[in-house]
């Protein structure tokens, strides 16, 4: 007998207390103009996990859909991404402040804040997670990863990560033929 699943389901991610939804609405290529309001549409319907990143360009407009929605902050659970590193730790840092500021204003924080791509180098990689790892630290992010990394790049961070391992392993599943070998942490889907 198969479990029966519903779009509140939550995932326990490892070392880490928060749990995320099974089932997240992404918002990649959503125009501005548009979403807010389909946003605001899946969170209606029953969406509890909505997924942005600084290269979606639509972080700010994610942020007033959870607002206008009605809903507690508590009961949606938002994950952005960084995609390139700013050229220090500071200047990493910032651009998540930044996003974090667009979604939640100052005072807030993200569900699940990760690094977008392995792509940029090994440097990049280690510079933008250890700005992850500030935010994790500091309560603005309740959760860190990192999205399509292979084994390899996770091994990678071996050497410098505090935080370990990553709470999540987002790997996009309509790739096809599948990604080469991944390592199995939690993932989601966009």
């Amino acid at each position: 007998m198969s479990a029966k699943l519903s779009i509140t389901d939550r995932l326990h991610m490892p070392k880490c207390p928060a749990q995320i939804p099974r089932l997240g609405f992404g918002v990649y290529r959503s125009p501005a103009n548009q979403c807010v309001e389909s946003c605001t549409t899946a969170l209606k319907v029953g969406y509890r996990h909505i997924d942005t990143a600084q290269l979606y360009g639509n972080e700010a407009e994610v942020g007033a859909a959870v607002r206008q929605s009605g809903l507690k902050r508590t009961d949606v659970f938002i994950t952005t991404k960084i995609l390139s590193a700013g050229g220090s730790f500071a200047k990493s840092l910032q651009k998540c402040l930044d996003s974090v500021d667009k979604i939640d204003g100052t005072e807030g924080y993200v569900d699940c804040f990760l690094v977008h791509s392995p792509k940029g180098g090994k440097e990049q990689r280690k510079e933008m997670w250890q700005a992850l790892e500030k935010l994790y630290e500091t309560d603005k992010a309740k959760s860190i990863g990192v999205s399509n990394y292979g084994i390899g790049h996770i091994e990678e961070m071996k050497a410098y990560a505090k935080v370990w391992p990553p709470h999540v392993n987002q790997i996009e599943v309509s790739w096809f033929p599948p990604p080469p070998a991944v390592y199995p942490i939690c993932c989601t889907s966009y």
